[in-house]
């Protein structure tokens, strides 16, 4: 693939910000840093989805994002290559990978179907095979589907889809909840449970000397019921799971269920608390109920 210089300047710039920024890049951020014309960027961006070497994502947070084909095209290899993988009754199929993924029966009142664009041999699938897409790179959306359709000439997979799920590409300090109720070692279990009652919590941690040394949830209290009058470092959980607020939500999520736990303490870069982020926030968020405080951002 020939491209002009113009064209290579402006996608080794894309792909710059991307991995500064790691959300799509309007054509105006790419126009300030090479000091071009908005509308010289926006017509070479066209010329450029044409050759798919980037993507378009709507929306007013939308942008461009480079395709793995872009990385290649300028000699980057694998480097910074996205892996879409494909899975077949519950195991990875090796040497596919999905390119594309296309909705084309959305406003069916009964079904709703989708063209899976595959790097690979389609045949290693059958009609009636039970697959599952994802997660992909930007905001893990994974689909289930079951295969009705192949073409092996185009390698494109048509599947009737049976459940999308989607875990926004968010910061873990961006949504979760920025006033965290602390307790002290020496509390009894009878004022941590006051403190959940009041403040309509389910855990906090336990802070001495401003160190995080602990974390109690409702359960350790109900465990102890009979003897509320224990100190809250008697049983406490010492394991506190972190999660710097820069981390992702999909991140936070594969620590809790690797962990069987239900809530992380954010920390920043001191690792000083600045929020608690538990599961049901995260369900929420992929139910697309975003906190107030995340849209006025």
């Amino acid at each position: 693939m020939e491209l002009t210089v113009v064209q290579k300047e402006i996608l080794q710039e894309l792909i710059n910000l991307y991995r500064e920024k790691n959300r799509p890049i309007k054509g105006t951020e790419i126009a300030l840093r090479l000091n071009r014309n908005p509308g010289t960027i926006r017509n070479q961006m066209q010329a450029l989805r044409a050759l798919d070497l980037v993507d378009g994502v709507p929306g007013p947070k939308g942008g461009y994002v480079p395709t793995s084909k872009a990385y290649r095209a300028l000699g980057l290899g694998d480097e910074g290559e996205i892996i879409v993988p494909i899975y077949k009754d519950g195991k990875k199929v090796e040497g596919v990978k999905v390119v594309k993924i296309e909705f084309d029966t959305v406003s069916h009142e009964k079904y709703c179907s989708s063209k899976i664009h595959i790097e690979g041999d389609t045949k290693h699938f059958n009609i009636g095979d039970i697959i599952r897409v994802g997660p992909t790179y930007h905001n893990k959306i994974i689909i289930n589907g079951r295969i009705i359709g192949r073409d092996d000439i185009h390698r494109i997979l048509l599947i009737d889809v049976l459940g999308v799920s989607s875990i926004p590409n968010v910061k873990v300090g961006e949504v979760g909840i920025q006033k965290v109720y602390t307790l002290n070692p020496d509390n009894t279990l009878k004022e941590a449970a006051k403190l959940f009652a009041e403040k309509n919590i389910s855990g906090a941690p336990v802070v001495d000397n401003d160190n995080l040394i602990g974390i109690i949830s409702l359960h350790d209290i109900a465990e102890n019921i009979e003897n509320v009058d224990r100190k809250v470092k008697e049983v406490m959980n010492k394991n506190v799971l972190t999660i710097h607020k820069d981390e992702k939500i999909y991140d936070a999520l594969k620590i809790m269920n690797k962990n069987n736990v239900g809530r992380l303490v954010i920390v920043d870069d001191n690792n000083k608390i600045v929020g608690i982020i538990t599961r049901t926030d995260i369900l929420k968020i992929i139910s697309g109920k975003f906190p107030r405080s995340f849209h006025t951002q």
